[in-house]
């Protein structure tokens, strides 16, 4: 047996103790190897990501291909290397680089144009193309922030670059390079400020002393000048020129060089002499000070605020028309001008008087200097083909001039004195009635006789005489005669004033040729110089309405003006003319044929307030609104069984949204809305319940494109508008707080209906429009809700009646209509009863056939039975009301009716 002995309270403590401590000791331990793991784990983490931190594999780039022809005139630097492209700068005395991106699709469409240009000025300008797309090249590392490509920039000798910011195209480009190879002017006299000023809308002459060798101080600052503004007005419509010796600088009030001047349409500033004379300094007081009475706006191609500042000051009157830069004038801009100088000239200045004057004589001699620079250059064409033939002939007993002084006149002469010549070598008779007879061709003695004769003796305006045209046949058959001299020719020499001259008139033929590709010249009409109305000059100062006047360029900006409506391609020369005001949200568009007095009226009258608001359409746009639905018979799409929304402009928006017998549904939306694409497919799918619908149509407009009256234009797209027949009035838009489901668009077409109409061909349409997508229990209630729709247009239809016989019996025991006023009376209540007649009868046939059928479909025997009947109804209505008569007599009765009405109410 054994004995257990109790443990003493002594012996329980110490035992809870043993285990507290190992408790404590365990705890203490896994602490501290917890620690220890958590430790090596971040370890082990931390050097994990610094073992990923390593630069990450990437693949090669591909080798670079050339991205011009090897056989081009521009060198193609493709692997990106600028130390050889910059030997080559270095050497030449004008450069044109244009920085590239291979895969960039600017840089491709540049390209074609860049070579044009080099085939064009390659002997005077070093052209090279350089990719600095390609990693790790000279191009890449060198020039790492550029954000857009293609980059061009000319580079000239001793100068920093001057980057090109115009059309990417080949005549601006060839344009831009003229005006860097001839940056500047030369001014010899006076007069010439106002040639300039013709040419150019703001002139900055320089005035320098050269009497010495060494040259004028300031003048290579004015040069870089020159080149530097070249970067803000790449289409130079600010002119330099100088003024070389003191005598000119005298006689227009200068007697210190160097000095600066700014010649603009109303004032002349002058920089000042004590500040700083740097092209930097100088660019900015230029730009700062210049202001214009007509511009260029030239839209950089990207979202700009480029027009923003005519825009947001008032109204702005744009001229689009064609611009080729390589002509030297542009006759509408120059008309844009004159009106500008006499709608501004409100003091009446005489300077801006005689520039306005001088622009108008321009004008007016623009087609005939066009007219000699085409003789020029035929004549050019042929001496070329015939050179061969021509023997030179050199002047003897002639004392030496200087052959720049009297050329040109001396070639002139001999352009008319050529072309009068051709017509005689044709066989037509001269001025004395002899024939060139072919045996006098070669008749040697008469040569040796004409021989004697100088060339200076045939050079007269007059036509030729016999002599002298032998002389020439002679002279051109006789390959042996000559005449020798001691004096310098300069045959042969290409810096000769001759051979520059002929090189200057070769330069022009070419210009003429390529600017024909671009656009034929623009001349003026006679209907052009009408007069000025009365009161027109000095008309900004007059009235509130003051405007700016900008042009632009409807060749390469033409969305501008198919966002405001006109179709400028589609114009006479490619004209156009808006007055647009931003803040009245309204634009003027000149409707007849464009010239001055056209012009001058069309601003009068805006300022008067006597023009009517354009509207613009999408129909006027020869590529029509964006998202826009092909036109589409309406008899074929019911035919057919498909659902056509038609589209609307604004000239087709009164013809059918205000057809008093038609209830239209409108969908306002834009192209450039997300949600209305959304908000389509819903519009199509209750149009396409409602197709079966008569007198009920579902059309769409684009807001964006197409100017309403103010009170159907909406803010807000998607936005949808119901217009009731009859009650054009009553028109309602969706609420803007329910969102456009099927459900909702349903109930608010079936609102907004007539009775007769919701309850027949509005429900009926739509049990027939779901069809077969309805179940039996779906089909029966949709019936049962057009039936009670039925019975309450029964119901109302015999109260009506009930009242027109009541008010009837209570005329007839009236004492206050006379006879005629009573038989009117008659005729109108009777056409009235047998309306409801009808329609009693064509809503019992409408019951009788819905209480026979469960379901209604479009191809039902049923459904077609009620077409008929509503067919039958409205033909008797046409009946009824055919005679016009009835739209005459029926307010004399409804006077009459309101006069029983408050008499029966005194009884």
């Amino acid at each position: 047996m054994s004995v257990v002995m109790p443990v003493t309270v002594e012996e329980r403590d110490v035992d809870r103790g043993r285990c507290d401590s190992k408790e404590t000791f365990f705890n203490s331990n896994m602490y501290f190897y917890g620690r220890e793991i958590c430790f090596i784990l971040a370890l082990l983490i931390t050097s994990y990501a610094a073992l990923q931190n390593a630069p990450p594999k990437i693949s090669k780039s591909p080798s670079p291909i050339p991205f011009f022809p090897r056989t081009s005139l521009v060198a193609d630097f493709y692997h990106g290397q600028l130390g050889p492209a910059f030997e080559r700068v270095a050497e030449s005395d004008v450069s044109f680089l244009m920085y590239y991106a291979p895969w960039d699709a600017e840089s491709q469409a540049t390209r074609m144009q860049f070579k044009i240009v080099a085939q064009y000025y390659y002997k005077q300008v070093y052209f090279a193309a350089i990719n600095c797309w390609q990693p790790h090249s000279e191009c890449r590392q060198q020039f790492s922030r550029v954000q857009q490509f293609p980059v061009l920039i000319v580079y000239t000798q001793q100068n920093k670059g001057i980057q090109y910011k115009g059309i990417r195209e080949a005549a601006h480009m060839i344009r831009f390079l003229e005006y860097v190879l001839r940056p500047i002017e030369r001014i010899t006299r006076p007069a010439d400020v106002l040639r300039l000023m013709s040419v150019y809308d703001a002139v900055v002459v320089g005035f320098f002393n050269f009497s010495g060798i060494a040259g004028s101080p300031g003048y290579y600052s004015f040069y870089t000048t020159a080149l530097k503004f070249l970067e803000r007005d790449p289409h130079r419509e600010i002119g330099f020129a100088v003024v070389t010796d003191m005598e000119t600088s005298a006689q227009m009030g200068i007697d210190w060089t160097p000095t600066l001047r700014i010649y603009m349409w109303n004032e002349t500033l002058q920089y000042p002499h004590q500040a700083e004379f740097t092209p930097d300094v100088l660019v900015k007081w230029i730009f700062e000070n210049t202001h214009l009475v007509s511009v260029w706006v030239t839209p950089p191609g990207v979202k700009s605020l480029t027009l923003a500042p005519y825009v947001e000051e008032g109204s702005v009157l744009i001229l689009f028309t064609p611009r080729n830069p390589l002509q030297d004038w542009n006759y509408n801009y120059n008309m844009l001008r004159e009106v500008g100088l006499e709608y501004y000239n409100c003091d009446l200045n005489p300077w801006v008087s005689n520039l306005a004057k001088h622009l108008a004589s321009e004008r007016a001699e623009m087609k005939k200097k066009y007219s000699e620079i085409e003789t020029e250059c035929l004549f050019w064409k042929e001496h070329r083909r015939s050179e061969e033939d021509v023997l030179p002939v050199h002047v003897v007993g002639e004392q030496w001039r200087n052959g720049s002084y009297h050329s040109g006149q001396t070639r002139r002469k001999l352009y008319r004195i050529c072309e009068r010549h051709s017509a005689q070598l044709h066989g037509d008779i001269d001025d004395d009635g002899a024939h060139v007879r072919e045996n006098d061709l070669n008749m040697p003695k008469k040569c040796k006789k004409e021989e004697r004769v100088t060339c200076s003796s045939h050079l007269d305006y007059g036509p030729f005489t016999e002599s002298q045209h032998r002389y020439y046949i002679c002279c051109k058959n006789s390959h042996s005669l000559s005449f020798h001299t001691s004096m310098l020719t300069g045959i042969g020499d290409e810096r000769s004033s001759d051979a520059l001259q002929e090189a200057a008139s070769i330069e022009r033929c070419r210009r003429l040729r390529r600017a024909k590709r671009i656009h034929h010249p623009v001349f003026p009409h006679s209907a052009y110089h009408r007069k000025s109305p009365r009161h027109f000059t000095g008309l900004a100062c007059n009235t509130n309405k003051t405007m700016s006047l900008i042009a632009m360029d409807s060749l390469q900006f033409h969305q501008f003006a198919a966002g405001l409506g006109i179709d400028v391609l589609a114009r006479h020369d490619k004209t156009a003319i808006v007055i647009f005001n931003v803040v009245q949200e309204s634009s003027y568009i000149l409707d007849t044929e464009f010239s001055k007095g056209a012009m001058l009226e069309f601003i009068k009258n805006y300022t008067d307030g006597l023009l009517n608001r354009s509207l613009r359409s999408s129909s006027s746009l020869s590529g029509g609104a964006l998202n826009h639905y092909p036109e589409q018979d309406m008899e074929d799409c019911w035919q057919q069984g498909v659902v056509c929304v038609p589209e609307l402009n604004s000239n087709s928006f009164h013809h059918i949204v205000m057809a008093q017998n038609v209830s239209v549904v409108l969908l306002y939306h834009s192209p450039y809305c997300t949600f209305c694409h959304r908000v389509s497919h819903i519009y199509l799918t209750v149009a396409r319940y409602f197709r079966t619908v008569q007198h009920l149509t579902f059309t769409r407009i684009d807001g964006e494109s197409n100017d309403l009256p103010w009170e159907f234009t909406m803010h807000h797209y998607p936005t949808i508008l119901f217009s009731p027949a009859h009650r054009k009035s009553e028109s309602r838009v969706f609420p803007r707080h329910h969102p456009i489901t099927v459900t909702n668009l349903v109930n608010f077409v079936l609102a907004n209906l007539e009775l007769e109409e919701r309850s027949l061909w509005g429900m009926i349409g739509l049990c027939a429009g779901w069809g077969k997508q309805q179940d039996a229990e779906s089909a029966r209630d949709c019936i049962a809700r057009v039936r009670r729709e039925s019975l309450t247009a029964i119901s109302n239809s015999l109260k009506q009646y009930k009242s027109i016989k009541m008010r009837w019996h209570v005329l007839k025991l009236s004492s206050s209509l006379d006879p005629f006023q009573l038989r009117l009376y008659h005729t109108a209540a009777h056409r009235q009863l047998k309306h409801n007649v009808y329609r009693l009868q064509h809503l019992k046939e409408v019951n009788l056939i819905l209480g026979s059928v469960d379901r209604l479909q479009e191809d039902s025997i049923e459904y077609i039975a009620i077409q008929e009947v509503y067919e039958r109804y409205q033909e008797s209505l046409r009946k009824l009301y055919f005679y016009e008569l009835s739209d005459v007599l029926v307010p004399p009765m409804r006077r009459s009716v309101s006069d029983i009405m408050s008499t029966r109410d005194e009884l």
